[in-house]
């Protein structure tokens, strides 16, 4: 089922299929991650009051456990020796897991706050330690497809302008949760969460089908859990790629998923329906604009080299959050999608660089300590960003709650205007903030174009062909 094993293939030049199969994994990656925390408090904070301070704790817990799992899963997958490969088994099981639990997060018997808060914790825990399952493996897949500095920024566009296709679907899966026909917002979160699974699951198990994994490396010797996490995290490349990503990340993710209640709330003066459609419509331009922004990153990155890439991306990023102080106006609802579009242009382009700067860093280590651990760096990686989402929730819930937003006030006898106020300064001058931080620390990466052939040029003197799995 997981394809055939070793037999010689080019590193230098994947075929387009086997690009577009990996690519697929993205669908699933997409869907996982968004579908889960798009709609916590949509369903269970605008829908049905909980507290979005619990929530926040709520959704928060799973991620943190999730995190801590990462670097375990790596160590796992890195060691693994089979006939399907490291990687391949665990990449159809975990989306198989992710996609039977997320419908079962909607099913909470009882509305009040802490049964809610215990059964999204508990739920998510489960389904969090499954998507760990999916992600680290399929990530680690990706980094060792290629050698080669440039075809590894071609290969990991893929996964952007396929799973780029999820971000047409996502931004209204709170409007669709509220069909009529589905009975209910509940109700249609659950039918809703079975037909993302379904998808889940197809998405899942094509990279397992056409992903390549390296020979060699099954070859190699096992790796403890300890050593490797302390060799992982001591690389200076690697620290400055996951802090970059991690605060620019976290900063967005908190201030950023406030956005759906500047629109019903200080747009739509509470029309629900109206801010999410804009919502969903803001979701639509997005992802046009961040197609565009993928074939940039590639055209930036080939020319300039990953680093300038990302600055220039951040750049274009930073201009577009800024620009929403101004494009945010009642009176002129869709006006903000001025901004999104230079949102799209640059941030989509910068996940995909910081994503590919991490597979030269996987070259450098292999330079270094004669072993291939992309499993490590992929879960050390997505344990920073699982912290960073987690700790984004917890201040979103609580912003909210310091800023004096109350849901069921809001509903009944609508928001005060001075915390309309404080909620779109929140939303823009957050965003704006970690943005700038994120560019500064990204301009101290110090593997250059030049620097990193050297590097394969090294590399393969040592390891002579390779062979895929």
């Amino acid at each position: 089922m997981f394809g055939k094993k070793a037999k010689e293939y080019n590193p230098h030049h994947i075929p387009l299929l086997n690009k577009i199969g990996y690519g697929f994994g993205a669908i699933a990656d997409n869907l996982i991650m968004n579908a889960f925390g798009g709609l916590v408090m949509p369903v269970y904070n605008i829908a049905l009051f909980v507290d979005p301070a619990l929530l926040g704790y709520a959704i928060a817990i799973p991620r943190i456990f999730d995190a801590f799992s990462d670097p375990i899963m790596g160590n796992i997958s890195d060691n693994t020796r089979s006939r399907w490969g490291r990687r391949r088994p665990y990449i159809f099981s975990g989306a198989l897991l992710c996609a039977l639990l997320l419908p079962v997060v909607w099913m909470a018997p009882v509305h009040e706050d802490r049964f809610v808060f215990w059964w999204v914790a508990i739920l998510g825990t489960l389904y969090f330690t499954a998507y760990t399952v999916y992600i680290v493996p399929w990530q680690a897949l990706g980094f060792e497809m290629t050698t080669d500095y440039d075809e590894r920024q071609r290969l990991l566009a893929w996964p952007n302008y396929v799973g780029l296709t999820m971000s047409f679907l996502l931004p209204w899966l709170p409007r669709l949760v509220e069909v009529e026909r589905f009975g209910g917002t509940v109700q249609g979160a659950v039918w809703v969460s079975v037909g993302v699974g379904l998808i889940i699951i197809l998405a899942g198990l094509l990279p397992t089908l056409f992903g390549r994994e390296i020979a060699q490396a099954e070859e190699q010797e096992h790796i403890g859990l300890i050593k490797a996490i302390m060799v992982s995290a001591s690389n200076p490349s690697f620290l400055i790629v996951a802090f970059s990503n991690v605060i620019v990340l976290a900063g967005l993710a908190a201030f950023s998923g406030m956005g759906l209640y500047v629109n019903i709330f200080y747009i739509f003066d509470g029309d629900r329906a109206a801010g999410l459609a804009l919502a969903g419509l803001g979701g639509t331009v997005y992802a046009i604009a961040a197609y565009f922004s993928v074939m940039l990153a590639v055209r930036l990155g080939t020319r300039l080299g990953k680093k300038v890439a990302t600055q220039i991306l951040l750049g274009l990023t930073m201009l577009g959050a800024a620009s929403l102080l101004f494009t945010l106006r009642p009176d002129m609802p869709y006006l903000q999608l001025v901004s999104t579009v230079f949102v799209g242009l640059g941030l989509q382009g910068t996940w995909m660089t910081f994503f590919t700067m991490v597979g030269d860093v996987c070259e450098e280590d292999e330079l270094k300590t004669g072993l291939r651990r992309e499993g490590m760096f992929s879960s050390i990686g997505g344990f920073s960003r699982k912290m960073a989402v987690a700790v984004a929730a917890i201040i979103t819930g609580n912003i909210l709650k310091w800023i004096g937003f109350d849901a069921e006030v809001a509903a009944t006898s609508g928001v005060p205007e001075n915390v309309l106020g404080l909620l779109k300064i929140s939303f823009v001058g957050g965003q704006v903030i970690v943005l700038g931080l994120g560019l500064l620390l990204i301009s101290f990466y110090p593997i250059t174009r030049e620097r990193a052939l050297e590097t394969q040029r090294l590399l393969k003197e040592r390891r002579g062909e390779l062979t895929e799995a």
